[in-house]
């Protein structure tokens, strides 16, 4: 099978360009060239801006392929812009977030509106763009559900080349030796998901064309609440560090997710599992890898200063 990815030299799109190139499968990288990694595997490289993709119609359809992942469509005017770009007739597969329901509008608004965990029923958004201006998913999975893709609905990615440091709150104070870290409740159940598992959702839905029109959630089977999940990445670190519990005013700006938030968006991945016969990796392997790769690759501007976790603590209950 010969795959385009659109945008696949950074995080997910990354893992999905490995995963495709380890099982066999040729594939078109189509990116602007700003990111070249060294140590990606052969691939071949398109370069343009996403907006000048229509105007490549012939380079894309001379790869000769069978399908296409857009990994990196951040609203409407990216999906079609790709979808003027693609050959007809290609497996379709778009990615797309948990962002899309109902619930992730209340979690921005203090309100709470939906039952957990949530479907692929569960109402969507009415809100647009709560994300920014460039940023629409529900644009996103229109365009391609009227092409006839698969959409796959992610949870909170994590795991190698993370460029968003989603461990960061917590391997930030691991590597400055900190011993205590401050911790508001803690509660909030948000659906996660190992990067290298997308590549395997897509790999699935690709080959088998059966959920080709329909929306899956692809999230981990159990999710740890979030005090759980700190102290999860504290132990695949290696590490001893106490967590806190201090007032939610008193915590660190970077610590802000572990306040009381309104609703939870924790979301079941049974459609995946009954339409597509897939299933997510156990957490602890994956997640003990993903620590190890971003403790030893550090941000470059990690912020190393601790005065406001020591404010903090002096508060703490």
């Amino acid at each position: 099978m010969r795959v385009i990815v659109l945008g696949g030299t950074m995080f997910i799109g990354r893992a999905i360009a490995e995963a495709l190139t380890a099982a066999g499968h040729p594939v078109l990288v189509a990116h602007r060239g700003i990111t070249e990694p060294d140590d990606l595997r052969a691939v071949e490289h398109l370069h343009a801006e996403r907006g000048a993709w229509p105007g490549q119609r012939a380079a894309f359809a001379a790869f000769g392929a069978d399908a296409a992942v857009d990994v990196s469509a951040g609203n409407g005017p990216d999906a079609r812009a790709a979808l003027a770009a693609l050959p007809a007739n290609l497996a379709l597969v778009a990615l797309s977030s948990v962002d899309v329901y109902r619930a992730y509008e209340a979690l921005h608004t203090g309100r709470q509106t939906d039952p957990v965990p949530l479907t692929e029923e569960s109402p969507l958004r009415t809100a647009r763009h709560i994300d920014g201006p460039a940023w629409e998913n529900l644009d996103v999975e229109e365009a391609y559900l009227g092409a006839g893709a698969t959409i796959l609905r992610l949870g909170f990615v994590y795991g190698e080349h993370d460029y968003q440091r989603r461990f960061e709150p917590v391997l930030r104070r691991v590597r400055a030796g900190r011993s205590r870290l401050p911790i508001g409740a803690a509660a909030f159940l948000g659906s996660r998901f190992y990067a290298g598992d997308v590549a395997g959702a897509v790999l699935t839905a690709l080959s088998t064309r059966r959920a080709a029109g329909q929306s899956l959630n692809i999230v981990e089977d159990q999710t740890a609440p979030m005090r759980l999940f700190y102290e999860q990445v504290i132990s695949a670190a290696g590490a001893s560090l106490e967590l806190v519990r201090v007032p939610d005013e008193a915590l660190p700006p970077d610590l802000q997710e572990t306040g009381t938030l309104s609703q939870h968006l924790l979301a079941s991945p049974a459609k995946a599992r009954e339409v597509l016969g897939w299933q997510a990796t156990p957490s602890p392997p994956v997640l003990r890898r993903a620590v190890t790769w971003h403790l030893a690759h550090p941000p470059a501007d990690a912020d190393t200063g601790f005065s406001a976790d020591d404010t903090a603590l002096a508060a703490a209950r």
